[in-house]
């Protein structure tokens, strides 16, 4: 049956704005520390029902986003049943397929999946999403020329999204896992997602 999965979307790094990575150069930092949340509005996989639920995906890797040495936590939302937690990390592993299944190769080590209580809020332009006391992210999207909207990149090299993104600026950020990183008024992309495999 495959899965198809709908919903918000933001991420938050380390990089200056705009992140050099989603165009192949170097981390504007010796190392690169993102974030990625998802909150499934709607979607399934074989079936099962996800439609409610988060995940988030704690990255950590060198100066060059593309030299396969990616560091990763992903967090599953401890409100799901076991046969939704396995479906959840499924699709946004990538062992699903589909579009996240093209990171796999830039991906070194798997630190860790488990569940968590995740929160996800998004207020128009302002988005926020916890981990417990792990991890906590926040953005506010950045208005463009024309004083009303965001300012849109549709077609950047790389992305955890195939979905065109707007340009946001991180909030207080912190990740106190299996690494730790803290910075604010950095890098966010913001989108709706849509996956499907």
């Amino acid at each position: 049956m495959g899965f198809s999965v709908t919903g918000d979307y933001f991420e938050t790094c380390s990089c200056d704005v705009s992140c050099p990575c989603i165009w192949l150069g170097p981390a504007t930092n010796d190392v690169c520390d993102v974030l990625f949340a998802w909150h499934v509005r709607d979607g399934q996989r074989d079936g099962v029902d996800l439609s409610g639920l988060n995940a988030v995906m704690a990255v950590h890797t060198s100066k060059r986003m593309t030299d396969g040495n990616w560091k990763v936590a992903l967090y599953l939302d401890d409100t799901a049943t076991p046969e939704q937690s396995e479906a959840l990390g499924a699709v946004f592993s990538g062992g699903a397929g589909g579009h996240l299944a093209a990171l796999g190769p830039l991906i070194g080590e798997v630190v860790g999946v488990a569940p968590a209580p995740i929160s996800f809020d998004r207020d128009g332009g302002s988005l926020k999403a916890t981990v417990g006391d792990v991890l906590s992210m926040a953005a506010e999207e950045l208005v463009g020329m024309d004083g009303a909207n965001a300012a849109v990149i549709t077609n950047p090299l790389m992305g955890a999204v195939p979905q065109p993104v707007t340009q946001a600026k991180a909030g207080d950020t912190s990740y106190h896992g299996h690494w730790d990183a803290e910075f604010s008024g950095t890098n966010s992309f913001v989108t709706d997602f849509a996956y499907e495999g």
